[in-house]
Order: structure tokens, then C-alpha cells, then sequence
């Protein structure tokens, strides 16, 4: 499967974030569900499949760590993308998931680092997906 046509879910509070990353990574390609609500996304993420999800982690209902493990429960073949404007979360963060910074995005986001984020993300889901395909014939 080609990078692009792959299903994204974004969850952020801030309704102007969600809307600006849906319309330009849908112009990119990517089929994408945006939601405010993380108690929301995590209702839809359980009747969907999900190549990736770019998660704030700061929001109001539920945290997105909390939402993160939940969501990696259910799939945890998903990848994930934070976004904070929080370096100091992150920080702490690092002592329970290993290359955090390798999927953090900081606040403010430039549209040109989060494409090129995600599609490495992508790529590099890809590459492993074909790695285990070529390990399971």
C-alpha cells in the first residue's frame, strides 16, 4: 500500500489545529477523522483501523497518555505522533517510551514538519510491514 490513501486520526482540543492538519493532509492524500473530543476519538478508534494517530497529549476529558495506552490496548500495531508545546512532559516521558522524540512534534508546527513527519512514520511503518510480510512467507 502506498504511503498516501493511508488512515489518519488526529486528536487535539484546539478545533483550529484539527481543522488546519485535516484539510492539508487530506490535499497530501491521506484519509483523515479529526476530533476535540479525545472521549470521541476513542470511541471511533475502536470501530476503525488506524495507520497512525497524531495525539496531543495536553487536553481536557482525558489525557492523551492515557488515551495513547488505552488506544495501544486495543491496536498496538499503530503508530503515534505527539504533539505538545510541553518539552518538560516530554522529558519525563522519556523514561517509559523509548525514541519519544523521534514521534513528538512540538507546538508551534510548521505544515512542512508535520508532513515530513509523518510520511518517515509512515515509511518506516511500511518498511517494517513488509518485513514482517517477508518473514511470515
Amino acid at each position: 500500500m502506498s504511503i498516501k490513501n493511508r488512515k489518519i486520526m488526529i486528536i487535539d482540543d484546539d478545533k483550529d489545529i484539527t481543522n488546519l492538519f485535516k484539510i492539508f493532509l487530506e490535499c497530501d492524500g491521506y484519509s483523515i477523522d479529526a476530533y476535540t473530543n479525545p472521549l470521541e476519538a476513542f470511541n471511533k478508534f475502536r470501530k476503525k483501523s488506524y495507520d497512525l494517530i497524531i495525539l496531543d497529549l495536553k487536553m481536557p476529558k482525558m489525557n492523551g497518555m492515557t488515551l495513547y495506552r488505552k488506544m495501544k490496548e486495543i491496536d498496538d500495531k499503530v503508530i503515534f505522533c505527539f504533539t505538545t508545546a510541553d518539552v518538560n512532559y516530554i522529558q519525563q516521558l522519556q523514561k517509559g517510551i523509548i525514541d519519544i522524540e523521534k514521534i513528538v512534534l512540538y507546538k508551534p508546527i510548521l505544515l512542512k514538519d508535520l508532513k515530513i513527519k509523518i510520511d518517515l512514520l509512515l515509511s518506516a511503518k511500511q518498511e517494517q510491514d513488509g518485513k514482517q510480510l517477508t518473514t511470515i512467507i
